[in-house]
């Protein structure tokens, strides 16, 4: 038996939730004592499923905070404007946190926050779930034994699928920055980035150019013949690859998103209520081209660190095969793989057959007998995050992925730089200009 671990929900969203069903399966110390969420429909099914009682249910955090400090940690899975208004009271109140990436879209929030934990010393996760893939542990244990040498270049690219980009970003809550809080790369590469300043941390980043825009999926690039909605007005709708009807009525893709706007959780929804919301309000049924989205279609960020090694990253939305890649090149020797193949091919010099020098000895890890799936919530990544959060509440040693605050700042740092860059069309230094 462990130390027991009392939590509560802020934001039970399906992120909150799904680490919160890894936590209780992996450890019967852990309990769900409060949830903290403004839709009461949401509280109802979900206190049920957790078995919280009545007096542990808030609409808001000012009521859960009256109560003093009822569980020893938060997990914070509200949306991304809100992590610094509902992560700072909770911990100033000495909680310790499991908190949804990203910390926030500027760097005085971030400072902000750090000073908080610093001054009332939490346990603050950040949910970089990507560390905990197995490809990538095995990438950051292969640069720390020194096998591939030092760092000198590191690129990695996220091809966002189709259906992914239209039901998430297109249409969904993270298709326009000024609603959400969040850039494209901010929301979906803040991973990738932290991976790279994670694969690299012997040195901190410097200065960081990027280039980008949004230049495909809008309106003057529509089919000339597209309706307004698919489902109502567009003769393409059974052969658009954007096509509403076909993403989430015949494949029901991303079931967590696109029916929020409906009140209902989506195993409560019939077929014909599903598309009855598409061809009425509800924004995903609204022509990909012709949405309020304005993050971009395409990016790609360099970054250099103090020691002269250097970094890429291109985010690519609406791509056939969707997943991301790595290679990292070292003094050595290098690494490289697509991550949904879970291989990881390991190349150094080849002292014995001298005569295939420039094509070196190659090792290839095999990760295919484990669940290396999307399906397995970030390719298993979800379940061994949860799973290091419930051992550093118990005081458990440190993993080599858990990610505390003051490890995922460079990767933020980055990003916002990434972003500002690519609006002023100038290089961006992280001491200087951020």
């Amino acid at each position: 038996m462990g130390k027991e671990v009392k939590c509560l929900i802020v934001g039970c969203g399906h992120r909150a939730r799904r680490y919160a069903d890894h936590a209780l399966k992996y450890s019967k110390d852990f309990k769900i004592v409060g949830i903290v969420d403004p839709d009461q429909h949401i509280l109802d099914i979900y206190s049920k499923q957790y078995n919280v009682p009545s007096n542990m249910q808030f609409t808001c955090i000012e009521d859960a905070l009256k109560m003093g400090k009822i569980a020893d940690c938060v997990i914070n899975g509200t949306m991304d404007t809100l992590h610094i208004k509902t992560a700072i009271p909770f911990l100033e109140q000495g909680y310790d946190m499991l908190l949804e990436k990203p910390i926030t879209n500027n760097s005085e929030e971030l400072l902000q926050l750090e000073k908080v934990v610093e001054n009332h010393h939490n346990k603050v996760m950040i949910c970089h779930v990507l560390r905990y893939v197995k490809f990538y542990q095995k990438a950051k244990e292969i640069i720390n034994s020194g096998k591939i040498g030092d760092v000198v270049h590191i690129q990695t690219n996220e091809r966002v699928g189709v259906a992914h980009n239209c039901i998430s970003f297109i249409r969904g809550k993270w298709n326009n920055e000024e609603k959400c809080g969040s850039s494209f790369m901010l929301a979906k590469c803040c991973h990738d980035i932290d991976i790279i300043c994670w694969l690299n941390n012997v040195s901190a980043p410097v200065k960081v150019s990027s280039f980008g825009g949004r230049d495909f999926i809008i309106p003057s690039k529509a089919p000339k013949e597209a309706g307004t909605r698919c489902l109502v007005d567009c003769p393409l709708v059974d052969s658009c690859e954007y096509s509403a009807k076909l993403m989430l009525i015949e494949n029901d893709f991303l079931s967590e998103y696109p029916w929020q706007c409906t009140g209902k959780e989506p195993f409560e929804l019939t077929k014909e209520e599903k598309i009855q919301s598409l061809k009425t309000d509800n924004p995903h049924g609204i022509c990909a081209y012709k949405t309020d989205a304005d993050i971009v279609d395409h990016q790609t960020v360099i970054i250099q660190f103090e020691n002269g090694s250097t970094a890429t990253h291109g985010l690519y939305p609406s791509c056939q095969r969707a997943g991301r890649d790595l290679f990292v090149l070292g003094t050595k020797g290098e690494l490289e793989g697509w991550v949904g193949d879970g291989k990881l091919h390991v190349r150094t010099f080849d002292e014995v057959n001298r005569d295939r020098i420039d094509k070196g000895k190659e090792e290839i890890i095999d990760f295919t007998n484990n669940d290396q799936s999307e399906k397995a919530g970030h390719f298993g990544g979800d379940q061994l995050l949860a799973q290091d959060f419930v051992d550093f509440m118990q005081g458990e040693k440190q993993s080599i992925s858990r990610t505390e605050l003051k490890d995922s700042i460079n990767g933020h740092l980055c990003v916002y730089a990434a972003d500002k860059s690519m609006k002023e069309e100038r290089v961006i230094y992280i001491n200087k200009d951020l």
